[in-house]
């Protein structure tokens, strides 16, 4: 009768030996993942951060170019263009009292000349900067007029179509964006595509969602190489994302280039 209780107690000491070891197993392997989950937790959490730290530091380099931009045009406008078109004038007073002969009208032709074409020169790089038609009467004259200067110098044909009207754009902030995005992409067609046609479509659904299509025949490239260092395309995504648009991009090498820009909801104001 010992013998056999001897041998249940020990069977039970046992039992339980192997239980509580089963139970602290247990409880290290949820202390584990535990851990784990609260490591990964906090390593996401300092990833979100850095992007969202990343992401301020993009729009604030954004407003900070577009702050910039105003500045030297309006320098440009009202200080050395304002100063020419006194010195154009001046020199045309002094033309007319000047006594004239051939060494001095082949002069006075030429003087003119550079005057006429500095004033252009300012003119174009004030309005390349700052589109006072962008601000006045709102971004598609500005990008009838942005496509037609493309136009004019036949590098390029730019087909344009659109059924918005102003009033179905959010605000100023997403103009202006709209209109960089635009300009951003013609260059690259123009300088490294070499594109003979640009497609432009701005189109707003039934649903009210705004989509622009931007495509053209160029030479395209590699996206995921040219992404990771091109920073004009991250300019793009960016300003993408401050007017709370979906950007969709679409190349490869001898492919053509096609950009996709969904605006899913109106953008908060910006103070550009």
């Amino acid at each position: 009768m010992e013998s056999s209780l001897s041998s249940t107690e020990i069977v039970v000491f046992f039992g339980a030996g192997i239980l509580i070891m089963i139970a602290l197993a247990l409880v290290m392997v949820s202390y584990t993942n535990r851990t784990q989950r609260r490591i990964m937790t906090q390593r996401m959490e300092t990833q979100a951060a850095e992007l969202r730290h990343q992401q301020e530091l993009l729009q604030r380099n954004l407003l900070v170019q577009e702050e910039e931009r105003q500045r030297i045009a309006a320098q440009l406008h009202d200080d050395i263009g304002s100063k020419l078109g006194v010195l154009h004038l001046a020199f045309h007073r002094l033309r007319r009292t000047e006594e004239k002969e051939a060494d001095a009208e082949s002069m006075y032709n030429e003087i003119n000349y550079l005057i006429s074409n500095a004033l252009e020169t300012t003119r174009r790089i004030s309005h390349e900067l700052l589109p006072p038609t962008l601000e006045d009467f709102g971004l598609l004259e500005a990008l009838y007029e942005f496509f037609e200067s493309i136009r004019k110098t036949g590098a390029v044909e730019i087909r344009f179509e659109h059924n918005l009207h102003r009033s179905d754009l959010p605000d100023a902030t997403t103009e202006l964006h709209l209109f960089r995005i635009l300009q951003e992409l013609c260059n690259n067609s123009l300088k490294y595509a070499r594109a003979t046609t640009i497609e432009v479509d701005l189109l707003k659904s039934d649903t009210g969602i705004i989509r622009l299509n931007y495509r053209d025949d160029g030479q395209g490239f590699d996206l995921q190489h040219t992404v990771s260092k091109g920073l004009g395309l991250r300019n793009l995504q960016n300003r993408a994302k401050m007017i709370g648009a979906v950007v969709e991009i679409r190349t490869a090498p001898d492919q053509g280039f096609e950009c996709t820009l969904q605006l899913m909801k109106p953008s908060s104001d910006h103070p550009i």
